[in-house]
């Protein structure tokens, strides 16, 4: 395992630019170009501020900021998985005519949609301020927070990245079960509006978990539970080794599989 992620290090320029190119292939050919990157969440919170304070009156106070604070993460998160789900059929071309680490490619996507998230927070943080949420102490758990979603969404995404090579339904049964999860990560709701006896499902949720700490700092200003967040780290951690190892075990016969 430790020679993989060596070889993964020796190829990190690649790496580089395949994130790089990801980034510039996302908005080509549109009008603005990358400044989509800063557009889409601006208007997300448009979008959602009308809807939910004018159209839907939910009894949550700022709700579209109660919102936004976890969406970025969630789409962060789903777009991660969804892309990631895709990304070694996709290139099938480029794995048969060069030699590359091949975990390259799953990073690549997570790394991508993690430059996306840090570009929405350009607009979050100030929309927060606007309406008096300002930035705070908690603020400095924002790294520890964002460092376990990275690694959580890594090993979901180098799962289901092999796996789909072999089994091609998995990406189209993916979008139905990431639409699912997003019900039962609490994005749309606070925890405390669940039910008592059906709030099992949430707490066993490690996205669910994430989200909450993310609108904790956020939204509700005051520390993040850490217990949560380093049982979800440790847990997380755990499983980005197994999911690279069953990638490692299956990138071998990718080629003969594209």
């Amino acid at each position: 395992m430790i020679n993989d992620w060596i070889d993964v290090y020796k190829y990190r320029e690649f790496l580089k630019n395949s994130v790089s190119k990801d980034l510039r292939t996302r908005y080509r050919g549109s009008v603005f170009g990358f400044l989509w990157t800063f557009l889409n969440p601006l208007l997300m919170l448009m979008v959602y501020s009308v809807l939910f304070s004018i159209v839907v009156r939910m009894q949550v106070d700022n709700y579209p900021l109660f919102l936004f604070s976890t969406l970025l993460s969630w789409n962060f998160f789903s777009n991660s998985i969804l892309s990631g789900s895709s990304v070694i059929v996709g290139s099938g071309n480029l794995i048969k005519k060069i030699y590359f680490p091949h975990e390259i490619l799953p990073i690549s996507v997570v790394m991508g949609g993690l430059v996306n998230y840090i570009y929405g927070l350009v607009i979050l943080i100030p929309a927060l301020s606007l309406y008096g949420y300002y930035p705070n102490v908690y603020y400095f758990y924002l790294p520890l927070i964002l460092l376990i979603q990275v690694v959580l969404t890594l090993a979901i995404t180098f799962l289901v990245s092999s796996l789909t090579v072999f089994f091609r339904d998995l990406e189209h049964m993916l979008v139905i079960i990431v639409n699912a999860l997003f019900y039962l990560s609490g994005v749309l709701f606070p925890l405390s509006t669940v039910p008592e006896k059906a709030r099992w499902l949430f707490y066993y949720n490690p996205i669910a978990m994430i989200m909450a700490a993310y609108r904790d700092v956020f939204y509700f200003n005051k520390m993040p539970d850490m217990i949560s967040l380093l049982v979800i780290g440790l847990f997380s951690l755990v499983l980005l080794v197994i999911s690279q190892r069953i990638f490692a075990k299956l990138k071998f016969r990718f080629i003969e599989e594209i």
